[in-house]
């Protein structure tokens, strides 16, 4: 058998699955074999089931020397994707019951920062055995998860106690009660994981993608950038930051002005960056009373920096194909000025084939893009119902009042002064602060002589109908989508025979409901595509909510009622 060409055995290689690659096909196969094990048979069997094995890891910090020792030869070759789980140093039981402060945020950040240095010091030394070959490493580095083993839902042991859905005030005239408080989670929810020294991180060539996701333990916002920094071949990034702090409006407006200064240092000198995700996640605000935070430069016209610095970071990135941005956004990601003639603009984004915006219902100076139907539906917000210097426990406050804060600390509370409460009444698009936004969308995609397909989205909420006279609240997207002749719209719109048809022409959809776009609106959208492809375009209204969304909701609320 060991006559046979190597490509036999590698093919036959891939049909032994590991349960975590694909746990349903390994369970309905009769292949349910130790992989591994196979790869002591002969040499061909090795390279086959090699293959396979290293061809994406999950690598904790702490096996980074068996890493090292491990994967040599031809198994870096093999190597494709690298998920990487980031331990952080216990605490004490004492701990549990008090916010993270500065001294433990340093050894948290200590502990990321070694473990991404020592990934990347290795990775850079398979960069140094391959200087003069053609052929280089080609891998997708996730950052996985980052936690510490004291974390509830991190530890494996059966004496892990749930997590606390309702953490109430702590009764103070209770001392066992105040001896065992714990916040669980809740004790880092404000403090966020840093680079330390970004400068000193090694540069490396093998890793062309890199992608952070949703986490208890999030990352500073500039994190994923600095780390991207060094990656000189890198061409797809997805990057996630947590951008839900509505309480302490001071801390999430430092976090966003300094990813803006990071990004305007790093991107513009992504040369080979083909697919950027920057995604500033954001919960949909169901209490429409809240008062926004201003999040722009103080000091200057009310504009948002880190739109501002994402389009000029960008504009001239000649390999950047594909730019999807979700947050809390406003025209600045888009037009250098409201006002400014197209005609003053040096031209940008000449390469981009798909543009995606997906912005909240909120602006970024601290307003809404939407309104009540009527004036008189309109709530005001609550007076004082936070401060807008205030910084959470933990940061720059004495140990005492951390304390005494995380005793106090309360979910139902913390909900209510983070807007977390429901009140809606913003139904209709307000065309002060909306037509600006769209209007530049349109602007923009004119100028962009390669797009094929772009959007603009948001989502709003809509009510329900699932009985007479009774209703709930749902989502729905808000918004209007381009697309080049003979080319498609994202995948998750195609459920909606409206988005398939028509495919072989220019084609402008508007999803926003009953809202009627002003003339000169809809002219400037029309031009889209209109110099590459001419005159021809196909223009319509259309409701994805109705469409798909609505019969989905009734069947999911029927069966959960009845």
């Amino acid at each position: 058998m060991d006559r046979l060409p190597q490509e036999i055995y590698n093919e036959i290689g891939t049909f032994f699955a590991d349960s975590e690659e694909n746990p349903r096909y390994v369970l309905s196969s009769p292949l349910t074999v130790e992989r591994p094990a196979l790869a002591t048979i002969s040499r061909p069997w090795q390279q086959a089931i090699e293959k396979q094995t290293f061809r994406k890891l999950r690598l904790r910090s702490t096996d980074l020397d068996r890493f090292e020792k491990t994967v040599t030869g031809s198994r870096r070759r093999f190597l494709s994707g690298i998920r990487f789980v980031i331990i952080l140093p216990g605490y004490p039981a004492e701990a549990r019951g008090r916010f993270e402060r500065e001294a433990d945020r340093e050894a948290n950040d200590k502990a990321f920062t070694d473990a991404v240095n020592g990934l990347f010091r290795i990775l850079r030394s398979w960069d140094e055995g391959r200087d003069g070959l053609d052929t280089r490493y080609s891998i997708h580095l996730d950052i996985e998860a980052v936690y510490s083993p004291t974390d509830d839902f991190h530890n494996g042991s059966r004496g892990a106690p749930r997590r606390i859905e309702r953490l109430d005030v702590a009764e103070l005239e209770n001392d066992e009660e105040v001896r065992r408080r714990d916040l669980q989670d809740r004790r880092f929810q404000y403090s966020y994981i840093r680079l330390l020294r970004p400068a000193e991180l090694p540069v490396v060539r093998a890793i062309s993608g890199f992608n952070t996701t949703v986490m208890k333990r999030t990352l500073a916002h500039r994190t994923a950038v600095e780390i991207a920094a060094k990656l000189p071949n890198l061409r797809s990034g997805n990057w996630f930051m947590d951008d839900t702090e509505q309480r302490y409006p001071a801390m999430r407006r430092s976090c966003r002005h300094q990813l803006a200064e990071v990004v305007r240092e790093v991107l513009p000198a992504a040369a080979v960056l083909h697919t950027l995700h920057v995604c500033m996640s954001q919960d949909l605000l169901w209490n429409h009373a809240w008062l926004p935070a201003d999040l722009t430069t103080v000091g200057r016209e009310a504009s948002d920096p880190l739109g501002h610095a994402i389009r000029e970071a960008t504009a001239d990135l000649g390999s950047l194909k594909s730019l999807t941005v979700t947050g809390c956004l406003d025209e600045s990601l888009l037009w250098p000025s409201p006002g400014l003639n197209p005609s003053l603009v040096e031209p940008f984004w000449q390469r981009l084939q798909r543009l995606d915006v997906q912005f909240n219902m909120t602006t970024p100076s601290g307003g809404w893009y939407f309104r009540a139907r009527k004036p008189g539906d309109n709530i005001d917000p609550p007076l004082a119902a936070r401060s807008i210097n205030l910084m959470p426990p933990g940061h720059g406050h004495s140990e005492d009042d951390d304390i005494a804060a995380a005793l106090r600390y309360s979910d139902s509370e913390n909900q209510r002064l983070s807007g977390a409460s429901m009140c809606l009444f913003r139904w209709v698009p307000d065309e002060e602060s909306l037509v600006p936004l769209i209007e530049a969308f349109g602007r923009v995609c004119s100028q962009m002589p390669s797009l094929k397909v772009a959007s603009l989205m948001t989502m709003i909420h809509v009510s329900l109908e699932v009985g007479t006279g009774r209703h709930v609240p749902t989502r729905s997207p808000w918004g209007v989508s381009y697309a080049a002749p003979g080319e498609v719209f994202p995948q998750q719109f195609q459920l909606d025979p409206a988005y398939r048809e028509d495919g072989g022409q220019r084609r402008l959809l508007w999803d926003v409901k009953d809202w009627q776009p002003p003339g000169h609106l809809k002219s400037t959208l029309g031009a889209i595509g209109r110099e590459r492809y001419g005159d021809e375009l196909v223009e319509k209204n259309v409701d994805f909510w109705a469409a798909v969304m609505k019969p989905r909701e009734l069947s999911r609320f029927r069966c959960s009622y009845w």
